[in-house]
Order: structure tokens, then C-alpha cells, then sequence
């Protein structure tokens, strides 16, 4: 009999999927560093003299936090939290095209590392016994 739910992920996966989130977080949090230290920040952090609303600084991280929250409770909906976050660092990185591209491509590397994780994390979803689905 199984006890875990079919389409949730396996406990490795579950710890796959935090790692990977974790390091992409990280690698967000480098770049914001490093926005603000060349002097170009993002839209989201605005300038020094003018800085952006404090809680759009938080913005990029919600995808990774999503994703975090989705491997540990609701893994069987992980796809498609995986699909939606991805998109929303693509957007975000879209936008900061025009006023710091380097930025803007370590923002859609990590968008890209998102959607790879996620695409390998179906991999380790559980199947049903009945069916093998």
C-alpha cells in the first residue's frame, strides 16, 4: 500500500529541490550586492539617493520562497509553482534589461537553473501503483 501521496515528490527530491532553491537565492542575493556596488541597482532596488520601496527589494526572492514551500507541503503542485516562478524571474530580469543588463542575464541564468530544477525535480515524483502514472 502506499502512504505517500502519487505525483508528490520522494524525500531526496524534496531535499534537491531546497538545495537548488537555496543556492539560486543565494546567487539573487549576489546579485543585489553586486547591483548596488557597480552603482546600476534594478528597478526593484532603486538608486541609493532613491531607493525603491523597501518591500519590492524582497521581489526576486518570492520565487525561490514559493519553490521552497512547494517542495516541503505541496509537492504534487510543484510543476506548476516551478512553471509560475520562472516566469516571474523572467519578468523581473526582462525588465531590468534596459537599465542593467548584466544584471538582468545573471537574473535569467537563475530563472533558467529554476525551470531545469524544476523539469528534473517530475523526475522524482512518486507514481501511482495502480497505474504507474
Amino acid at each position: 500500500m502506499q502512504t505517500e501521496a502519487a505525483g508528490s515528490l520522494t524525500k531526496p527530491w524534496v531535499n534537491a529541490v531546497i538545495i537548488s532553491q537555496l543556492l539560486i537565492a543565494g546567487s539573487l542575493l549576489t546579485l543585489t550586492f553586486s547591483a548596488r556596488a557597480i552603482g546600476k541597482p534594478t528597478w526593484w532596488l532603486g538608486s541609493q539617493h532613491d531607493p525603491a520601496f523597501f518591500l519590492l527589494w524582497f521581489l526576486p526572492f518570492v520565487a525561490p520562497i514559493a519553490m521552497l514551500v512547494a517542495a516541503t507541503k505541496f509537492s504534487t503542485i510543484l510543476p506548476y509553482i516551478g512553471l509560475g516562478s520562472t516566469l516571474f524571474l523572467v519578468a523581473i530580469s526582462i525588465s531590468d534589461l534596459s537599465r542593467t543588463p548584466g544584471i538582468a542575464l545573471g537574473e535569467l541564468a537563475m530563472a533558467v537553473c529554476m525551470a531545469l530544477t524544476t523539469i528534473a525535480a517530475m523526475a522524482g515524483r512518486r507514481r501511482s501503483i495502480s497505474t504507474g502514472i
